[in-house]
């Protein structure tokens, strides 16, 4: 932490409010009472100091251990890489296979640079369907079947479909969106160049 282009430590900012407490309580001759309520002040000012500074904790997603539609059962480590896009889709879903070539189209584009990208079926009554749904999408991805609809939607805050989680390396949160309208894809996509710092060279984009 740095005041005034000065780096600070938390001790030195403690120390700095104690000296603050000692001159106010003998300037105006405080009670002891008087002088715990400063002090417990104080250390409350530093703890959220703290806080605002650390920011919040990482969000971790949930570990999962899925089937694919040939009886295989897969972890989530086993799609691990620099980045993991897990997404939420059901075949009958309008707006899954809106999305679905947009976002396929970022996944190819960024695979060599270390995206992984697995799809889980969302509604267990459609695995039959998963099949044509992949042919007629051309999906290339792994699909993953879920077990239970009520367990998905609990577990990862799917509140509509499709959903998508864009996870770094220890499995934590990067990016989360829910529901999908047409260019919502340009927001998903920009936070994987700013987790990879890929640029428009990186990637084979001609210049303008």
């Amino acid at each position: 932490m740095a005041i005034c282009g000065c780096p600070l430590n938390y001790a030195d900012i403690f120390v700095c409010l104690n000296v603050i407490n000692e001159c106010i309580c003998k300037e105006y001759k405080m009670t002891r009472s008087d002088r715990k309520s400063i002090q417990i002040t104080i250390l409350t000012v530093c703890c959220l100091i703290l806080l605002t500074t650390l920011g919040p904790a990482a969000e971790k997603f949930k570990p999962f251990k899925l089937k694919t539609p040939e009886g295989i059962t897969k972890t989530l480590p086993d799609f691990a890489n620099k980045l993991t896009l897990v997404a939420f889709y059901y075949p009958s879903c309008a707006y899954c296979n809106l999305a679905i070539p947009e976002v396929l189209k970022i996944y190819d584009k960024y695979k060599e640079q270390g995206l992984s990208y697995v799809i889980i079926n969302v509604k267990p009554d459609e695995s039959k369907l998963i099949a044509g749904w992949t042919e007629k999408y051309h999906i290339t991805v792994p699909v993953l079947l879920g077990v239970s609809q009520d367990d998905l939607m609990d577990d990862y805050r799917l509140t509509m479909t499709p959903t998508h989680y864009l996870l770094g390396r220890k499995n934590e949160v990067l990016f989360y969106q829910n529901g999908y309208n047409r260019g919502d894809e340009k927001a998903l996509e920009a936070k994987i160049m700013e987790a990879l710092d890929a640029s428009p060279d990186k990637t084979g984009a001609e210049k303008p």
